[in-house]
């Protein structure tokens, strides 16, 4: 789950050739405020999301044919019943942040960033996922088939997952422009802090007013290392992105952090200890999140590595499985 994903966005201006309301809060605030926003499969642009060819009804009757005990018969009947509805409430209350693997085609410039007047957000996955819950994490390329995916009754007895990922992961070959890789958290939506060094440039189409670039630069400098901008290559129907040298964002990164490195990786030689401490001080130092140390030593369960365990912090608020970050390094 590595890589540099984009996210477009389409902007709007006022009369007086301002950023309006609806783009200051939907486009620049989640980059300024460093989260991301998880909607549901109902306010996707797709109307064919989620579906599928239903073979559940059809599996659960073959399978309770076989039983003979009418008890057996009810209890089993209600138990996939439920499984079936809760796949479905599942797929329902899913958050999807969508993104592509290309920046300069011009079928997503002119579908998703109002032909030119938008930009696009490239983000680093790792550090966009960082505050998700890991157990409801899923992250995947969508598969473009003729025909949607057939859900039996195996995906009740395998695992919710794999029912979810199957029914919001297959759109139809004429989406395959969007080379779409999506977030997905299972039964999660709505506002997600992300880490403030995830969003790694910004990119202005080709009719993004200069006034609305300074505009939005101004707005998200202190979290965004770099902007480019969308031109044309000359007789040619295809388009590239220029670095803009003259905006330079600066990256937020940590405070230099008082650690008492002699109460940890007591475990470890001089040498090792040495090159730890200096591993970690750097890891701490670079992190805009950290808070305080909690563990610094050998793993227990691999002894060719060491562990760092430390609380983290977010503006916006954390939940608690994402309250401490770990790490694990070679020694």
């Amino acid at each position: 789950m590595s890589g540099h994903y984009f996210k477009y966005k389409a902007i709007t201006l006022t009369s007086e050739g301002e950023l309006d309301k609806r783009s200051v809060s939907q486009v620049v605030e989640p980059i300024a405020e460093s989260y991301l926003y998880l909607p549901t499969r109902e306010k996707l642009n797709d109307p064919n999301e989620g579906i599928f060819q239903n073979q559940i009804q059809a599996g659960i009757t073959a399978f309770l044919q076989g039983l003979v005990s009418i008890g057996e018969r009810t209890e089993l009947t209600k138990t996939l019943y439920d499984l079936a509805r809760q796949i479905s409430q599942s797929t329902d209350n899913s958050g999807v942040f969508s993104l592509s693997r290309n920046v300069t085609d011009e079928l997503m410039w002119a579908h998703y960033a109002a032909s030119h007047c938008g930009i696009a957000i490239e983000y680093n996955l790792v550090q966009l996922t960082r505050f998700c819950s890991k157990q409801h994490l899923h992250c995947f390329g969508v598969d473009y088939v003729d025909e949607p995916p057939s859900l039996d009754i195996q995906h009740l007895q395998g695992n919710a997952e794999k029912a979810v990922r199957a029914m919001l992961g297959h759109k139809s070959p004429r989406w395959c422009y969007e080379e779409e890789f999506r977030v997905l958290l299972e039964n999660i939506h709505g506002p997600i802090p992300h880490d403030y060094r995830a969003v790694r440039s910004i990119t202005f189409g080709l009719k993004v007013p200069e006034e609305v670039r300074k505009q939005i630069y101004e707005e998200t400098k202190h979290k965004v290392p770099k902007y480019y901008e969308i031109i044309k290559i000359p007789e040619t129907y295809l388009l590239e992105r220029r670095l803009i040298e003259a905006l330079s964002g600066k990256n937020p990164t940590g405070e230099k952090a008082e650690v008492e490195w002699a109460e940890h990786f007591t475990a470890l030689n001089e040498n090792e200890k040495k090159h730890m401490v200096e591993i970690a001080q750097r890891e701490i130092e670079n992190d805009p999140h950290f808070v305080e140390l909690m563990l610094a030593e050998k793993s227990t369960t691999s002894p060719s590595k060491a562990v760092l365990q430390y609380e983290a912090k977010h503006h916006l608020g954390l939940d608690p499985w994402s309250k401490y970050t770990k790490h694990y390094y070679d020694l």
